[in-house]
């Protein structure tokens, strides 16, 4: 009888740190194989090893579509960087960046180390939180209406005919300038969390967000940004904003300088 084919295992990278980090006591993706850390150019990587056909070929293919194989392993990964987290600052790398070995881990840790280095040394003493928020336009020009009525800005005449067709003109007018409006706002806003932040990424607006924004607070301001979000939410729900904080995350939106190819 013929002996089975051996695993061909490869090396996953989970992101890099400092030197000095000690390993997280959690397995690996695979729930099988430990975490270590090989240290390399200044850095360390943070890895573990697992079966390469998980995540190539036609098997890694129908794996990473398959949402009830993804989700624990993804839950596996994000639990080592928040563990490597309490440690220090990670620069953390994005779900099934594999190595075939050392060798190559290596190569890619000396291209990489002075750009991932600086990263790190910005990154120290900070988390990521993120920002996001809605609007609901109509309630924003009722409001807006109301505003410009109550102070004088706007008059409506005392004919019921009349009064109608000036306040639908006038709701026009609004809608037609409310982008002006809304870019203003924001600017304000971003001008209010400045003072917080150590760094600020604009993200990709996705389903009906007018904001979704990245945030890298040193540890210490982290609740003064959150009582400011606060009473940002309060002084602008009226216009129909809804604003969503949330984090900390690992520093993924302020680790792209170094990504790797």
């Amino acid at each position: 009888m013929s002996a089975e084919p051996q695993t061909v295992l490869a090396i996953y990278l989970y992101g890099f740190t400092l030197p000095e980090l000690i390993p997280p006591t959690v397995l690996g993706i695979d729930n099988t194989h430990s975490i270590s850390v090989h240290c390399c150019a200044n850095l360390n990587a943070i890895i573990s090893t697992t079966a390469l056909a998980d995540f190539t070929g036609d098997l890694g293919e129908t794996n990473l579509q398959n949402v009830a194989w993804l989700t624990p392993r993804a839950y596996r990964h994000a639990q080592v960087i928040d563990q490597c987290m309490e440690q220090g600052a990670v620069y953390p790398l994005s779900f099934g960046t594999l190595f075939s070995n050392i060798d190559a881990l290596e190569q890619e840790m000396h291209r990489r180390a002075a750009d991932v280095l600086a990263v790190l040394k910005h990154i120290t003493g900070c988390q990521e939180w993120a920002l996001e928020a809605t609007l609901d336009r109509k309630q924003a020009v009722d409001t807006l209406l109301a505003d410009g009525l109550s102070s004088g800005r706007f008059s409506l005449p005392d004919s019921v005919g009349r009064r109608h067709l000036e306040e639908q003109k006038l709701r026009r007018r609004l809608t037609a300038d409310l982008n002006d409006w809304l870019v203003e706002c924001l600017t304000t806003l971003q001008a209010e969390l400045q003072p917080f932040t150590r760094d600020f990424r604009a993200r990709r607006l996705v389903d009906d967000k007018i904001v979704n924004w990245a945030y890298l607070l040193p540890v210490e301001q982290a609740e003064g940004f959150r009582q400011q979000v606060d009473d940002i939410s309060h002084r602008y729900e009226v216009y129909g904003f809804n604003f969503r904080i949330t984090g900390p995350w690992a520093a993924y939106s302020f680790c792209q300088l170094a990504t790797l190819s």
